[in-house]
Parts: structure tokens; sequence; C-alpha cells
């Protein structure tokens, strides 16, 4: 280094530039850091960090034009005096180690201050470098359960505490009333009602519920119902620290229980500081009833429907009648008494499914009728002309006002994301039943769905893998087993297949459901074949819950022209199932 630059440095060392460049370095790094960390409790505002990041380095060069002009004394701050006799040469001719010391801090301390700079406006700005790849992942993850950017909430199942088991009908419909009452506010994402029904009864930390559920607060409360009078007790929680944004008591005369909804929404609304809209106010008003017999009895259909059980649904089916002979205005049990008859020959035997979809038909066009913007009676609606009636352009056009109506509503994109792998159109069916698996994250029926489109995406891998989440969990159905096995079938996984159809058969209550290992022995073994049919035409006369997913079993066997006089059978009986004939890839050999 030349005389000159040691001149220099030697003076910057003397005027303790670098030890002020040093200080302000580490000084500036701690207030970026504690302010990365409080801009968003203290609410301030978006640009405040930028400011913040701004003025500390605007004040970095005047720090050390400061410390180069200016020196603290005993008698106060004063100009900086010039160097005695020597003084520079004593700096120059310290050791080496001790000359660099000073500014290798310094360097340290900017490059703390520039770092912490730098990380802090990268996550402000969301990023800038490699803009395309950041869109590609964005995309990724809003496909995989990301998130729309609307404050999430779940309500939890309300407390019974009428102390009449009876009640449990009424206080979980308030439950489910609430969460339409809230899915009419604005920015707001509600969980849907099974994932957030699964923690009924269940003492369950609410930190721990928000992570399953994957939102930030939940609603919980209490009904204590006692002839005409109603007590409802109701709490705002955060779950990422169990602190409670709100509660209140509510003793009220039943007359006034819709009041009471749309008060606690209206709280939700006002604490989240976001807008029950007068839309939304109207979106209520119309889902009720002026008939408080009518209300009873229609929450006593929603809660025998919810159950999917034959004798739940036959009730509900009952209920959901009476509540329309005392007020055949009202849309909800229309459109709940429509869901039933679609619903009826999917889970009890002997519902002739082309009488049923009949019906289904009238009634939710009824509901139509009555309130064009009630997003159930579209999707119902929908349900009926794509899985019954097979007019797939006039089901798109209701499913898609369904999803517009109420973004929330996880049965539309569920019956939707089916229709569009019908029609080829996998990728919008994927993202669809993404959408329900969102919705309801702890329900295993939509994982299975998923699966099932990825399958015919020919993603046999990511197909598997969601198929063994549904069956091996407690939510396992027998066509969920059936399906699975179909696919293990077409890829020559017999083993895995032999597994799941040992399953389905078991989960169909069959008897010698280990009998299916023979069965698909003779898929690679023709001596084993007869066997097979014998057991095959066995477990048939039993009776099975979806004889659809037995097709790929005989094709598999060989036997294609017992599966095209099962196809015909099924396809007079107008199995909904019959329309993913041409999509599902184990159906190649038949086609």
């Amino acid at each position: 280094m030349s005389a000159g630059y040691q001149r220099f440095f030697a003076e910057l060392k003397r005027r303790k530039v670098f030890k002020v460049a040093a200080m302000y370095g580490a000084t500036g790094f701690v207030v970026l850091q504690l302010a990365d960390l409080m801009i968003e409790p203290l609410g301030l505002p978006e640009f405040a960090m930028p400011l913040i990041l701004t003025l500390t380095f605007l004040g970095f060069p005047i720090a050390i034009v400061l410390a180069w002009a200016l020196e603290a004394t005993p008698d106060g701050v004063r100009r900086t005096a010039a160097p005695e006799s020597g003084e520079i040469t004593q700096i120059i001719e310290q050791p080496a180690g001790r000359r660099w010391v000073p500014g290798l801090l310094a360097l340290l301390g900017i490059a703390l201050l520039v770092g912490s700079g730098w990380m802090i406006g990268r996550r402000s700005a969301g990023g800038t470098e490699a803009p395309a790849a950041a869109a590609a992942d964005a995309a990724a993850f809003e496909v995989q359960g990301g998130t729309d950017g609307r404050i999430s909430i779940a309500v939890l199942p309300f407390v019974n505490m009428s102390g009449d088991q009876e009640n449990e009908y009424f206080s979980d419909g308030l439950s489910e009333e609430l969460i339409n009452a809230l899915a009419a506010i604005d920015g707001l994402k509600v969980t849907a009602r099974t994932s957030a029904f699964s923690f009924k009864g269940r003492d369950e930390d609410v930190r721990e519920i928000g992570e399953a559920l994957g939102v930030g607060h939940v609603l919980e409360g209490s009904v204590r119902r006692a002839g005409d009078d109603v007590r409802i007790a109701a709490q705002l929680i955060q779950t990422n620290d169990g602190f409670h944004l709100w509660s209140e008591t509510f003793d009220r005369q039943l007359t006034d229980i819709f009041a009471v909804q749309e008060e606690i929404a209206d709280a939700i609304a006002n604490k989240l500081e976001l807008t029950l809209t007068a839309e939304g106010k109207s979106t209520l008003a119309r889902r009720r009833t002026e008939d408080l017999e009518a209300y009873d009895l229609y929450l006593l259909g929603r809660h025998n429907y919810n159950t999917r059980t034959d004798t739940g649904l036959v009730k509900a089916r009952e209920y959901f009648e009476s509540a329309i002979a005392i007020d055949s205005a009202f849309a909800p049990a229309w459109a709940g008494l429509a869901g039933v008859y679609n619903a009826l020959p999917w889970y009890v035997r002997g519902f002739d499914a082309w009488e049923t979809s009949r019906r289904s038909r009238a009634a939710v066009e009824r509901a139509v009728a009555l309130d064009p913007n009630l997003a159930e009676a579209h999707a119902v609606l929908a349900v009926n002309l794509h899985e019954y009636g097979w007019d797939w352009e006039q089901a798109e056009v209701h499913y898609r006002r369904a999803m517009e109506l109420d973004p929330d509503y996880v049965q539309a994109f569920n019956w939707f994301c089916q229709m569009m792998t019908l029609l080829g159109r996998v990728a919008e069916g994927i993202e669809a039943c993404q959408r329900a698996v969102d919705g309801e994250p702890l329900v295993k029926r939509y994982v299975w769905l998923l699966g099932f489109h990825y399958a015919t995406a020919d993603s046999t891998e990511r197909a598997i893998a969601l198929y063994e989440e549904a069956v091996t969990s407690d939510q396992a159905l027998p066509e969920m087993w059936g399906e699975f096995a179909n696919v293990l079938l077409a890829v020559g996984q017999y083993e895995k297949a032999a597994w799941a159809l040992e399953g389905w058969a078991r989960a169909d209550g069959l008897e010698g459901p280990e009998r299916m290992a023979t069965v698909v022995a003779a898929v690679t073994d023709p001596g084993l074949r007869p066997q097979a049919i014998e057991i095959l035409e066995d477990f048939e006369a039993q009776g099975l819950s979806e004889p659809y997913f037995y097709l790929s079993v005989w094709i598999a066997l060989g036997e294609t022209e017992r599966a095209l006089d099962r196809l015909e059978a099924l396809f007079e009986a107008r199995n909904p199932n019959v329309i993913f004939l041409n999509t599902v890839p184990w159906m190649d050999q038949l086609r």
C-alpha cells in the first residue's frame, strides 16, 4: 500500500471512523430486526418498514461524516483536532494484526447492516429475483393448498347444555347456520362443516385445532334451550396463542334466533375488521322461514342428512317434507330434500336411481325458483344434471353459479371436479378437488377423490399415495378400497391389489374377504380362474355396495363378456359411476 493510502487509513483510525462504522452497523442490524418483528403486532402501516430501512441507510454516511469531522472530549463534542507530532507514524507502525482489526470490525458491522436490510427488503417486496420462478412457485402452492389471502375461521360445534340429548340437533343446527352466516362476510374463509365437526366432544387445545384445520381463528360456544327460551354463549379465539378476542352471552326467545345469528356474525366481522355487507345480510334473510316449527323440522332434517346413513337419510327426507308442508316457500328445505334424493341410491340399497333423480330434480328446481341465489340449490341441481341427466353443459353453468355465490361451499367443488375429469378437463378437475381438500382438510373422502383425479391424469404414484392415506384412515368406505384396487390392478401391483380388494370385501361385510387373494392370483395364473370366477359370483350374490368397481376385476381376469353384461345392467339402472367409463384408465381394455 502506498504511503498516501497508509496515512489516510491511519487518519480514519485516529478519528475513530472505523469504530463508528462498526457500531452503527451493529446497532442498525438490531434496530431493523426489532422493527421487522414489531411492525405487525403494533399494527403499523405497510410503509413503516420501508421508511425505517431508508432512514437507517441514509443515516450511515451522515454518521461517517460526523465521525470524521467531530470528536467527543471531556468538554463536549468539538471539531476533530489536528494529529500530534508522530501520532500518524505511530499508528502506521503498529503490528499488522492490530492495525487491521478496526477495519475488519467496521466491514463486519456494515455487512450485518446491508445483509439485514437486503433480507427484510426482499421479504417486504415478496422477492425480486427470478419473478417467473416465484410466480410458478406461488401457483404451485395455491394448487397444493395455499391461502387466498382471506382471514380464516372455523366454527366448532356448539355444546348442547340443555341437559337433553334430543336437543343436540338444535345446537348442531345453530353451529351450521353460523357457518353459513360467516360465509356471507367479505374476506372471511370459513372451514366447512365436516372438518370442524370432527372436533365435537373432543377436549382439544385450540392451537392444535388451528393447526389441524389451517385457520387463524375459531368460534366456539354453547346452547341451552328450555322451551322457547334460548341462551347462547359464543367466543372468538385466536388459534396462534389462544387469546380471546370477543365473547358474549345472548338470552333470547326462540323467535329471536335469526337476529342472534346476525348479531354474532356482525360482532365477528367488526372484531376482525371485516364487513357483513347488505348483500350478505340479504343472503341470511333469504335462508329463513317465518315459521319456527318449519325451521325446527329443517334443522332435524339437516342433522339426519349429515349422518349419511340409511336410517338418517330416510328420516331426513321425512323431516324436510314436513318442513315444506308447513312452509312451501322455504327454499333451503327444498334444496335439502333434493340433496337427500340424490344421495339415497348411493347410501341406501333398494332405491331406484332413476326415480330418486326425477324427484330430486323436481325439488331442486322448486328451490332455485324460490331463491335463485341459494348456492346449495344450484350445486344440487348441477349434480343432478351431471350424474343423472348427463347434461354437462347446463351442469357446469349451475356449478359455477354455486361456487360464485359461496366460495367456501365445498360440495360444489367436490362435484364439479368429478365432472371436469369426466369431460377430460383433468387439470381443472384436480384444481377444484384440491379446493375441496383445502375446505375440508380432515375429510378423507376428498383426499380419495383427489387421488382418483391424479389416477385419470396418469400420475399413478401420487394417486396411490392419496388412496392409501384415505383407506388407512378411520373414514375408509368400501368404494375407496374398490377404486384403489382398480388402480393397483391396472399398474400390475397385484399383491397390494389383493390387500385392497380384501379391504373392500371386509368393509362391505362380505363373507370370506381373504379369498380375494385367490381372485388376484388368477390374473397371472389361468389355472385359478374357474375358482376366482366362482368366488366373484359368490360375492355378487351376497350383494356388493358398488358393483361398478368390480368391472376392472372381471377385465383383469380376461372375462370381457361378463364385464360387458354387468356394465349393461349398470347402464340400465342409471348407475352414476357409468359416466366415468370413458375416462378411467383401468377401463382401457373394455373400451
